[in-house]
């Protein structure tokens, strides 16, 4: 499968694994999200972001108003296009530069259902807080701040805490540096700056991006009570060690 192809691919999962985040709010009459008013969920393998996951910063108070400063940089042109570069949904191109060119879905199959499986688990894990928070986009709240993608009405209409691309794009970092410990620093390292990548874009507060990391430290932690992901851990890690002996 060719590069183009492989993106393209990922970009689906992005589409699923983000549809609530990426949804538009809810009507004004619609209840606040609850734990009762929650969707279902199987406690024995996903988490409840809403029991641990603080409110977002007070909208215009003393923090967001520092962060949206952040958000504004300056930021070199490096920076931004590697921020970009991010916003693709493709766990081999965001750690081939960690992992190697060959690091790719095609080569290591099992490896990418396992992604597959974390990064849904922690994209879906953050969307109750957004629905229960709804804190906007900090371009939205601040026209100066220049977007690194196009900006869209579906940008604009979903909401900025915690965040979603940063809580996947963790998740997956914490999974490669379990299964290739020899590199779990650089792995970790290259996850983190994955996710502020969405600050630097423009989309995303600090703040969000914390919260999604926590998210993600949750989300994973929990996989591992699960039994498919357990013989999806052991077969990715069969098929890693061939190529990162430790």
């Amino acid at each position: 499968m060719s590069k183009r192809a492989m993106a393209a691919a990922w970009m689906a999962l992005a589409l699923t694994a983000c549809a609530t985040a990426e949804a538009p709010p809810p009507a004004a009459s619609a209840p606040p999200v609850t734990h009762a008013t929650a969707p279902a969920r199987n406690p024995a393998v996903q988490v409840d972001a809403l029991a641990f996951i603080p409110p977002a910063p007070q909208a215009n108070g003393a923090l967001e108003l520092a962060e949206r400063a952040i958000v504004r940089g300056p930021w070199s042109a490096e920076r931004r296009a590697q921020a970009l570069a991010d916003n693709a949904i493709d766990p081999f191109a965001a750690f081939d530069s960690v992992l190697g060119e060959n690091f790719t879905a095609a080569n290591f199959p099992a490896t990418a259902a396992l992604l597959t499986r974390a990064g849904r688990a922690a994209g879906y894990a953050g969307d109750p807080v957004k629905f229960r928070d709804q804190r906007p986009r900090p371009f939205v709240t601040d026209g100066s701040i220049t977007l690194c993608i196009p900006d869209e009405p579906a940008l604009r209409a979903s909401f900025s805490y915690p965040s979603g691309h940063a809580a996947l794009g963790f998740a997956w970092a914490l999974v490669l540096a379990e299964l290739v410990p020899s590199r779990a620093d650089a792995i970790i390292e290259r996850g983190r700056d994955f996710t502020w990548s969405r600050v630097v874009c423009g989309v995303h507060y600090p703040s969000d991006v914390e919260a999604g990391r926590t998210v993600a430290s949750a989300a994973v932690a929990r996989l591992h009570a699960d039994p498919d992901f357990q013989r999806e851990l052991a077969a990715a890690r069969e098929e890693l060690a061939r190529a990162y002996p430790n």
